[in-house]
């Protein structure tokens, strides 16, 4: 399977760091026309600077209106359309549920809820207004199905996306626009060096994770692009998880022995 994005135009915010970084390169190298996203123009720059050409920064903030569409109107003045739009930009503060400030919980919420939503909206009408298809990808969150102690603005906001993405996948099929979810796990995104406290969280972690490792960012990128490829042509409303099946239990790290007596009889032991 060969991706080729040549002659489709993509939007990718949250592209100064880490998974977003990670998918500018992989759509890059599949020949795609990218307007690459961020608030934070240094990390943006940086994100940018090995491409000498298709590859078009902005520095906007998906959460206000204006900033959405200034993302969308700079994809469709540079390249003509909006084929795929991929909606990776988040915030995630951690606090106690006791401790938490209303004004974060309404920034995290802002970001990552209000600024789907517009991105959604505003890359939809874009791709009805060229008369052609096209490929919306919102991204979530493993905590959206877990608790996690500290993650409640977050974790709630991801769960948000995902029913978002279901209704906006419903409403805009019959434009042949596919929408989709894809929902990480521990990627290798944190800051380096780690500070010490993560590090010990993540030393604990990490191998009750059943494949025992964080995953790369171009995994997840991986993903995206098939969502956004001719390949998934019949993948709508999906959450697509890449975790390690972390979502789903925990690292077997010991030999499985039945040394219940009750159940002799059944085992005829």
């Amino acid at each position: 399977m060969e991706f080729d994005f040549r002659s489709k135009a993509v939007i990718i915010t949250g592209a100064g760091r880490g998974i977003g970084r990670a998918m500018v390169k992989t759509f890059h190298d599949a020949g795609a026309m990218i307007v690459a996203a961020d608030r934070d123009a240094d990390s943006l720059g940086e994100t940018c600077r090995a491409y000498a050409e298709r590859v078009i920064p902005v520095v906007r903030d998906i959460s206000i209106p204006k900033g959405a569409q200034a993302i969308v109107d700079r994809c469709v003045n540079e390249f003509g359309r909006v084929d795929v739009c991929v909606n990776n930009a988040a915030v995630a503060p951690h606090a106690a549920l006791l401790e938490e400030r209303s004004e974060v919980w309404d920034t995290v919420y802002a970001v990552n809820c209000r600024g789907t939503f517009l991105m959604t909206q505003l890359s939809a009408r874009a791709m009805i207004a060229g008369g052609h298809e096209g490929r919306i990808i919102n991204f979530s969150s493993g905590v959206s199905k877990r608790g996690s102690a500290g993650a409640a603005a977050y974790a709630s906001s991801r769960a948000a996306v995902e029913s978002f993405s279901r209704v906006a996948a419903i409403e805009l099929a019959p434009h042949n626009i596919l929408v989709n979810t894809v929902s990480p796990g521990l990627i290798d995104t944190q800051p380096k060096p780690l500070p010490p406290r993560m590090a010990e969280g993540l030393g604990k972690r990490i191998p009750t994770l059943p494949l025992a490792r964080p995953g790369r960012p171009e995994e997840v990128a991986w993903v995206t692009m098939f969502l956004a490829s001719e390949y998934a042509g019949y993948v709508c409303g999906a959450v697509w998880e890449v975790d390690g099946a972390a979502g789903i239990g925990t690292r077997a790290g010991h030999s499985i022995i039945d040394d219940d007596p009750r159940y002799d009889w059944v085992t005829k032991t």
